[in-house]
């Protein structure tokens, strides 16, 4: 989904609608700028969920460790978390097709499991093949290949169904913030606990994980960057949303200049913004439009007084 329109096709858009005004005034090409900015970080910032602006990512837990630290600078709010049970592999053998692989496991015989990042060889990666033996720290699956010796690894087995996780749990309780603590068991709960401003985030769990699972972040990216331009664009929001994103600014602008039509145009931004929004609830979609609303009646309101309190000056 394309992302081509600039700050200055909006710009000429507005500025048709208000006589031609100067809106990219000074060095700082305000209120442009600002007003773009803020309708920016409105479509993107939750409660709003967008299919063009999910991401996800994956880290392997380890048995008594509850703080992770994935690589996810693009991070900004959790949609869903869950875990599959996963191994670490720490060697591998293949001897008469049956492959060995040296893990701490709880796998069961009959299951599929698929595996990735083998160093010892591309023969040992493999998609949703049955587990044919298993111990607490070892399986074995059948792969038909000339014999290769035993050698250190530091592959990742997860279990899977049709090439994909098998025995999907979903982490149902995604909260703010969660204390320390001790218990051992499965993922109940998940933070996004601290954020260290350097695109570092630091996940949290309870209980703590008491084995080896995979989990899988479903996540709102944050925005990459503000709009410092004229030439800049209304990343990462694709141009088809445009009908949404164009009549917003238009109603800041006309709320700056204290233009009656704000309504009528704020009208159009919350119909469209709403109507395009993935998932929200009808509480969610009332304290959207209430706050919207109040912050650019507000504005208004801002400006005329200003420009009544100029006005009694020039006639004192």
């Amino acid at each position: 989904m394309a992302t081509t329109l600039k700050l200055s096709d909006s710009i000429n858009f507005a500025q048709a609608f208000g006589g031609w005004r100067g809106l990219a005034l000074g060095n700082a090409n305000e209120p442009a700028i600002t007003c773009a900015n803020i309708i920016l970080q409105t479509l993107v910032a939750a409660p709003f969920t967008w299919n063009w602006n999910r991401a996800s990512v994956t880290f392997l837990t380890s048995g008594g460790v509850q703080d992770y630290t994935p690589a996810s600078s693009t991070f900004g709010v959790i949609e869903k978390a869950s875990y599959v049970l996963a191994a670490n592999i720490t060697n591998t053998a293949l001897t008469n097709n049956v492959a060995t692989y040296t893990a701490v496991n709880s796998f069961i015989v009959g299951t599929n499991v698929s595996v990735t990042g083998s160093t010892n060889s591309a023969v040992f990666n493999v998609v949703n093949k049955p587990i044919v033996s298993a111990t607490p720290t070892s399986f074995t699956i059948n792969i038909t290949n000339a014999n290769i010796a035993s050698a250190a690894d530091t592959a990742v087995a997860v279990l899977t169904t049709n090439s994909v996780p098998g025995s999907l749990t979903e982490i149902s309780n995604v909260i703010n913030v969660l204390g320390s603590g001790n218990e051992l068991g499965t993922p109940s709960f998940i933070a996004p606990q601290v954020d260290d401003n350097s695109g570092n985030i630091t996940f949290r769990i309870l209980p703590i994980p008491d084995q080896v699972y995979q989990i899988t972040i479903v996540f709102q990216k944050r925005i990459p960057q503000l709009i410092n331009s004229l030439s800049s664009t209304w990343a990462p929001i694709p141009d088809h949303y445009s009908f949404i994103y164009q009549y917003g600014f238009l109603a800041l602008i006309c709320a700056y200049f204290s233009d009656s039509r704000y309504m009528q145009f704020s009208n159009k931004f919350v119909a469209g913004i709403l109507g395009a929004a993935e998932g929200l609830s009808e509480d969610q979609k009332n304290v959207f439009s209430r706050a919207w609303y109040n912050s650019v009646t507000e504005q208004q309101f801002t400006n005329l007084r200003t420009a009544q309190g100029v006005e009694g000056l020039g006639k004192s």
